[in-house]
């Protein structure tokens, strides 16, 4: 009787108002053949006494309940009622502030998504039958462990066997959500927590709201969990009652009117972006570093919605090469430090789940399959800096193709089928395999990188350690000086991430005097080169197309101009001068970045392979070297040149080795 009494804690009356406040929810439940009906707060709200708004907040479960039952009989149909829309000023809290304080309590928090697991059964109560008596019985199963009975509630009996006849499941799914980049204050690491997702809340038409890298909002109870290794310690998780997306990013961070009066005044300062740009990693100097960090100032403003006229993505992306020691990996923490969004990766200690995505088996739940994101996922919409790319695998660099491009993620494994999105700008630094940069020598033959990634890239600079007196004097002074006062950057972090966040919500339009210096300079270029040589292509069109945006977008300009595209150009060239000039004939060619073989060596590559393939007819075991040098000297072919485009064909598989320094073509 005291447990019917504790259950009834609301009156009839209450809960008939609540029933007729609540038409449009009840007339889309029975139209849509729904199996729950949420509660809009904001219109129950005022029929909610104090009484009744801590019943709703301290033992939320019974007074949802109550809720179920009397909705169930009005509408003589089974009904699961839910809540959404709580004011924030009600339990709202960040991840790492829910303690056990709050155990059985309602609460709303939000986090991004980064572990999704596989929809399981879940056994909610099992049925047994007492041996002795033949009494039958339920019992309900807690924190997802089968309760076995000790006693027999029908004859009160402790002996004989409870043998299980029946049990009844429900649907269940669990997430893990981490804090989002707003909510993280500076040196925080963001606070994660399980939550678990019941019934209707695991439908097939919930799937898209619950795929790791969206932000969401739960609202749900807390609970305790038993750590299976330390039974003294609990783990906190959030039951939830309703989850639903939020359309809400680190764009949408606060800027007081204050704010925007500052970032308006550096907007009409004469030189904005070097402000900016020398407010990145202050303490990294010399001439190279001016151009290097002009460009990431203009990659942290980049980025919107993709044009659906062209598909293409917005975001810049970087990649930094030299030699050890030059301060690339300094630059990454750096930039990751001040970006509103972002995520710091090292290749070496990576993993495709590290930048990605993967599915594998949930440790959780001893069983099934989770979907975990990765840094890029994560970041989307923001930067990640990934520091010695050039270490990652072959398999995670593959996962990087489609990533970088076209801003998804395709996952199709176990029975977990979903695209994650992975609007991401990406900043990576890498060595050079031999230790030092070659001039002489083209991008690929340096860098542990295949040309399908390096030409992803819209920029690519070089950092070289060479001597020389006036800059390295400069570099000291700058150094020595910092030892005796600190040296601040131009903009404070604080003031620099919200000029990055008020910037990138700027959408330029196009003038048609720019349009046309775009079109210029690409139809210049490309009839300026030889025959047999392509300086440039449409993917390089369309980096100064991002590039020039981001220049008007960091200028807060409602249009691009000839001063944007001129100075688009200007980096662009730059990097291309760094890494897609032809040593032998000293022209652009990006052969040398889309296939990692310049346009010479192309032809070199294609007239051996004809020598090895004449010759072949009088030697068809093998053409011997010695042979294939002295027909290469009737073209003018140096023998250097000769030995390494025939090392090239061997790895590109033209040609095999039938003998001792013998040669056959496939």
């Amino acid at each position: 009787m005291d447990n019917a009494k504790e259950v009834e804690i609301l009156d009839v009356g209450f809960l008939g108002q609540i029933f007729d406040a609540s038409k449009e929810e009840i007339e889309k439940f029975i139209r849509e053949e729904e199996k729950s009906i949420i509660l809009d707060y904001e219109k129950i709200k005022s029929y909610l006494n104090n009484k009744q708004l801590d019943l709703l907040l301290n033992k939320t479960e019974k007074f949802l309940e109550q809720m179920s039952i009397y909705f169930s009989e009005r509408l003589d149909r089974k009904v699961k009622v839910r809540i959404k829309n709580l004011p924030e000023s009600l339990r709202y809290l960040r991840i790492r502030d829910i303690r056990s304080e709050h155990k059985d309590k309602l609460i709303q928090a939000e986090g991004i998504i980064k572990v999704s697991s596989e929809v399981r059964p879940f056994i909610i109560k099992t049925k047994y039958l007492h041996e002795d008596c033949g009494g039958e019985f339920w019992v309900e199963n807690k924190n997802f462990v089968i309760e076995k009975p000790k006693k027999c509630p029908v004859c009160g009996g402790t002996k004989g066997k409870f043998i299980e006849t029946d049990h009844e499941t429900i649907d269940i799914q669990r997430l893990l959500i981490e804090e989002p980049a707003d909510q993280i204050e500076k040196g925080e690491q963001p606070a994660q927590i399980t939550v678990i997702l019941k019934e209707d809340l695991c439908e097939p038409r919930m799937e898209r709201k619950t795929l790791p890298g969206i932000r969401v909002k739960i609202y749900g109870i807390v609970k305790e969990l038993k750590n299976s290794n330390l039974k003294a310690i609990l783990d906190l998780y959030i039951d939830a009652i309703y989850i639903e997306p939020v359309d809400k990013d680190v764009e949408d961070i606060s800027i007081s009117p204050e704010d925007e009066r500052k970032i308006r005044e550096l907007a009409n300062s004469t030189d904005v972006l070097s402000l900016i740009a020398n407010s990145v990693a202050p303490g990294l100097y010399g001439k190279h570093y001016e151009m290097i960090k002009k460009a990431i100032a203009l990659q942290l403003v980049s980025g919107g919605k993709r044009r659906k006229s062209v598909d293409e993505r917005k975001n810049i992306h970087i990649l930094i090469l030299g030699d050890p020691g030059v301060g690339k990996s300094k630059l990454l923490r750096y930039v990751s430090e001040i970006a509103p969004k972002s995520k710091y990766v090292v290749g070496i200690t990576s993993s495709s789940v590290g930048l990605t995505a993967s599915v594998r088996k949930d440790e959780i739940f001893k069983g099934g399959w989770v979907l975990e994101a990765g840094a890029l996922v994560l970041a989307s919409g923001g930067l990640v800096c990934i520091d010695e790319l050039d270490k990652l695998s072959t398999e995670e660099l593959q996962s990087l193709h489609e990533a970088m491009e076209q801003q998804t993620i395709t996952i199709d494994k176990a029975n977990i089928h979903a695209t994650l999105r992975t609007e991401t700008a990406i900043l990576a630094a890498a060595n050079p395999k031999f230790g030092r940069w070659d001039k002489m020598k083209n991008i690929v033959d340096q860098i542990d990188l295949p040309p399908t990634i390096i030409n992803r890239f819209d920029l690519i600079f070089v950092l070289v350690d060479e001597p020389n007196p006036q800059q390295d004097e400069a570099i000291v002074n700058e150094l020595l000086k910092g030892l005796k006062e600190e040296r601040k950057p131009p903009l404070d972090k604080d003031l620099l991430r919200k000029y990055i966040i008020y910037a990138k919500k700027i959408e330029p339009q196009w003038t048609n005097a720019a349009l046309d210096i775009v079109k210029d300079f690409y139809i210049k270029l490309r009839s300026s080169s030889g025959e047999d040589t392509i300086p440039i292509t449409t993917r390089q069109l369309m980096s100064i197309i991002r590039i020039a945006e981001a220049s008007a977008k960091i200028r807060l300009s409602p249009v691009v101009t000839e001063d944007d595209v001129n100075l688009a150009k200007e980096l662009l060239l730059y990097s291309l001068k760094e890494v897609g000039i032809n040593p032998e004939n000293n022209r652009l060619d990006i052969d040398i970045i889309m296939s990692g073989i310049s346009s010479t060596q192309r032809q070199k590559l294609s007239k051996v392979l004809d020598i090895i393939k004449d010759l072949q007819k009088d030697f068809p075991d093998g053409v011997p070297l010695n042979e294939i040098l002295n027909e290469s000297k009737k073209y003018n072919l140096e023998e250097e040149k000769v030995k390494e485009t025939i090392e090239k064909l061997l790895k590109e598989g033209y040609i095999y080795e039938s003998g001792d320094k013998k040669y056959k073509a496939v």
